[in-house]
């Protein structure tokens, strides 16, 4: 985020002339800085994309192992006495209120790297609220905003996470993993329908191999209730996901790290003044009985505080760093997450589970490619298909041809 160095010498470069007999000419001593002063610059623009290169390979490590360890521990949190899904739900989520706070010292640090004089904390908190309330509408926040965002995208988060959660009680945590990895290919979907995305083969093909991993995950553990129950529940969230990018890249646009973390606090406030109703009746009505029951804190607190490093890592990742290794990590969650079913929980994984993560992160990378291009395949396809076409034409006129003077013979 530093400023070029060599942009505070380019207006000085462009207007330095001296008067000569002959008229005005360039300063020999100016034109010789050209060569340096771009050569500082590339140099500049070498280390910044080096210093992103390392950040982006630590985020990789950090949305994995975060992303894996939130899996694992809420499943672990599950025993015989206490399956209690949407109330890990609701306390993960809560702890999504630490989100925006924490980011005020990191705000500040910005601001004084800029040049900026934040001396007091109140005009530091005063200065990123006004900057971050723009997450909601170019007005701020408003109970219209508030409505339309923090409402709608609440129910949708706290649904995904919910059959995501609830998944575990039924499949393992590899085969939870590897099937929301599918949820790209949702996104494209959506897309398509909503932020009217182009149809293009390259996507289309990518969309047909997640599904195809699916279907074949679920034969290889056979169609129980169990298992398709799981399946679908991680469908369930997957889509969920999907309709939460889109929606949320409709609604707010490129947001910066402190606008989403704004944006994610108001969630889990939401969560915290409405959802705690839901806890209640659940637990009243016998579904998710809580106060008879062991509940392994240090499981749903480890759960908790993983998930909130991953939401810091997505976001700090996508400000920061190259987006395409937020994808990366995700990938990496998958085998992480394997080896750890095999090694610690001692499963055995059934061989048709390979192939089908072959197809699932098969249709997973090919969602990462540029929309150039998957628009060049696109159009590569189109013209082969044109010059088929046209040959089956032309062979088939000799055909028509033939059986004209077959009928002119015959009569």
């Amino acid at each position: 985020m530093e400023d070029d160095p060599a942009a505070g010498d380019a207006p000085e470069e462009d207007h330095a002339l001296v008067s000569d007999a002959e008229g005005l000419i360039p300063d020999k001593e100016v034109c010789k800085d050209k060569p340096s002063l771009e050569s500082n610059s590339k140099i500049t623009l070498e280390f910044n994309n080096a210093k992103k290169l390392v950040l982006g390979l630590i985020i990789v490590i950090v949305i994995a192992s975060s992303w894996v360890g939130s899996t694992q521990t809420a499943k672990s949190s599950y025993t015989g006495s206490f399956q209690a899904p949407f109330f890990i739900v609701f306390f993960t989520t809560s702890w999504m209120i630490l989100c925006y706070p924490i980011l005020l010292p990191v705000y500040w640090l910005l601001e004084c790297r800029r040049g900026k004089r934040c001396t007091s904390p109140q005009e530091v908190i005063v200065s990123m609220w006004r900057h971050s309330r723009l997450v909601f509408s170019p007005k701020g926040l408003t109970i219209r905003s508030f409505i339309t965002s923090t409402v709608y995208f609440s129910i949708i988060y706290e649904a995904t996470n919910y059959c995501y959660v609830r998944a575990l009680i039924f499949i393992s945590s590899t085969d939870v993993t590897a099937i929301f990895s599918t949820a790209p290919a949702f996104v494209y979907v959506f897309s398509f329908f909503i932020l009217k995305e182009p149809l293009l083969v390259l996507r289309v093909i990518s969309v047909a191999a997640a599904i195809s991993g699916v279907v074949l995950f679920a034969w290889s553990d056979g169609f129980t209730d169990g298992n398709l129950q799981g399946i679908l529940l991680v469908l369930g969230a997957a889509l969920g996901a999907a309709l939460y990018k889109v929606s949320l890249k409709r609604r707010v646009g490129d947001a910066d790290i402190f606008q989403m973390a704004l944006f994610l606090s108001f969630l889990a406030l939401f969560n915290l003044l409405v959802f705690w109703l839901l806890v209640v009746i659940l637990h009243f009505t016998g579904v998710e009985s809580l106060s008879e029951v062991y509940i392994p804190w240090s499981f749903l607190c480890s759960n908790a505080a993983l998930a909130l490093v991953f939401d810091f890592a997505i976001n700090f990742g996508i400000a920061f760093t190259f987006p395409i290794f937020i994808s990366l990590g995700t990938i990496l969650g998958i085998p992480l997450s394997a080896l750890i079913d095999i090694v610690v929980r001692r499963e055995a994984i059934a061989a048709w589970k390979f192939p089908s993560t072959v197809l699932i992160v098969g249709g997973f990378l090919m969602m990462l490619l540029p929309i150039s291009d998957s628009k060049w395949v696109h159009k590569k396809v189109k013209q082969l298909c044109c010059i088929v076409w046209k040959r089956r034409a032309r062979d088939d006129e000799p055909l028509k041809v033939d059986s004209k003077l077959d009928q002119t013979v015959q009569s």
